[in-house]
């Protein structure tokens, strides 16, 4: 008796039937709406189309203003006034009561010498003059009445030497004719007395020792440095030396010893083209921006204007005065200074940086219900930061009070969103 093999499924038979059970599960997909009633849409949802980015951008209301044309320079600043003050005789440094940066006024002691010598020879001085004043009493009252001598002779002088004078200034007489007649007049003068007591004063020797007593005096009074004028000190050093001023220091006559500054004002001089020049008056605006102390402008004013132009480069010069009231500005700091020429009337002028340039012509950006729009335009004065825009042929279009994209314009097309970050002022000055 034979036994039946068990039939061995195929690999294609389970193949088979997966695909079988596929193509069902489609089927069954594809009739379910029908079978369940439902509508066969796609539920996946369409995403939306997302905003565009808008362009940040800063702004100003476009006015018409006055709009000052500047000539601009450069230079350096300087205080107000300032002194090298030297040392008017030489010593030993007994004193020095200040310091660099310190503010001093007018009269007050910087340095003091050793002034013993100095006194010593006033002394002798005013005993000398004691014993002439002694003299000349005795000389007054011992010398009796001066006998009136004949004023003719004088009178005749006197009328010779007016004429001499006068024959001078009319190139008749020569100069030294002039001091002929003016040493004959003197000497009758002296011979009719009327310069008694002054000749006996310097007969017995009184009027040279008044003269040796001021000597004396005024050689002690240089013993003191002192201050000129209010300021601020400056280069306290020795410059013979290079050392630093201290007491006990030996500085001879003309030893330069600091320097003074008043810097409460301070002023710049600037080298102006010719061209420039002739429109700039004393008393004219100027901006002064000193980058080292910030970026703020300073206003300043026009203090002189040399009248004469250097040959060959074609400048003047132009002296520009600067408060400071901080004392902040020092001394050789590098200064811009924008100086006023003239100032044109009820003109619309926008920041330079809004104009810029596309295909070839100036644009600005305008700013509509928040997108930009640009718009072509004539450009009129340009002064520093600041243009003009002029009607233009054919006309420009842009008015008072449309809003000017200043600053994000660069990257900036026509008509696109835009967000309005700051509306900025004209900042004319």
């Amino acid at each position: 008796m034979s036994r039946n093999k068990p039939r061995r499924i195929r690999p294609w038979q389970i193949f088979g039937v997966i695909l079988a059970m596929a193509i069902g599960g489609l089927v069954l997909y594809g009739l379910w709406p029908v079978i369940t009633g439902e509508s066969a849409k796609d539920e996946r949802e369409v995403p939306e189309e997302p905003e565009a980015a808008r362009s940040p951008v800063q702004v100003q209301v476009l006015e018409r203003a006055e709009f000052p044309l500047r000539a601009e320079a450069t230079g350096s600043l300087a205080p107000w006034r300032r002194a090298d003050i030297s040392a008017e005789t030489g010593g030993r440094i007994v004193e020095r009561p200040i310091e660099e940066g310190q503010w001093v006024t007018a009269g007050q002691v910087l340095v003091r010498l050793d002034d013993r010598e100095q006194r010593i020879r006033l002394a002798e001085a005013e005993a000398t003059l004691l014993q002439a004043r002694a003299d000349h009493a005795v000389g007054l009252s011992g010398s009796g009445e001066f006998s009136e001598a004949d004023t003719t002779a004088l009178s005749e002088a006197r009328w010779q030497y007016r004429e001499a004078q006068a024959a001078l200034e009319a190139g008749n007489l020569l100069p030294s004719e002039l001091a002929a007649a003016r040493r004959r007049f003197e000497a009758f003068d002296l011979l009719a007395g009327n310069q008694r007591e002054a000749v006996l004063a310097v007969t017995t020797n009184l009027t040279q020792g008044e003269q040796q007593v001021e000597q004396a005096r005024l050689q002690l009074e240089r013993t003191q440095v002192v201050a000129p004028f209010s300021g601020r000190i400056a280069d306290l050093m020795d410059r013979s030396t290079g050392r630093y001023l201290e007491e006990g220091q030996n500085v001879g006559a003309g030893t330069k010893l600091l320097t003074l500054l008043d810097d409460r004002r301070m002023k710049v001089a600037v080298d102006v083209l010719e061209a420039d020049l002739v429109h700039i008056s004393q008393g004219a605006t100027a901006n002064v921006v000193v980058p080292s102390f910030s970026d703020e402008v300073l206003q300043g004013r026009v203090h002189a204007v040399n009248p004469r132009v250097e040959e060959g480069s074609g400048v003047g010069r132009v002296t520009v005065a600067l408060a400071n009231p901080g004392g902040q500005l020092v001394s050789g700091m590098y200064a811009d200074v924008a100086l006023e020429m003239q100032r044109l009337q009820d003109r619309m002028v926008v920041p330079k940086d809004a104009v810029i340039v596309r295909q070839g012509r100036d644009v600005v950006f305008l700013v509509k219900n928040n997108r930009s729009y640009w718009m072509y335009v004539d450009v009129g004065e340009r002064s520093g930061d600041f243009v003009e825009i002029i009607r233009g042929d054919p006309p420009s279009i842009v008015e008072p009070g449309d809003t000017i994209v200043v600053i994000g314009n660069y990257a900036l097309a026509h008509d696109v969103p835009v967000e309005v970050t700051d509306v900025l002022e004209l900042g004319l000055q």
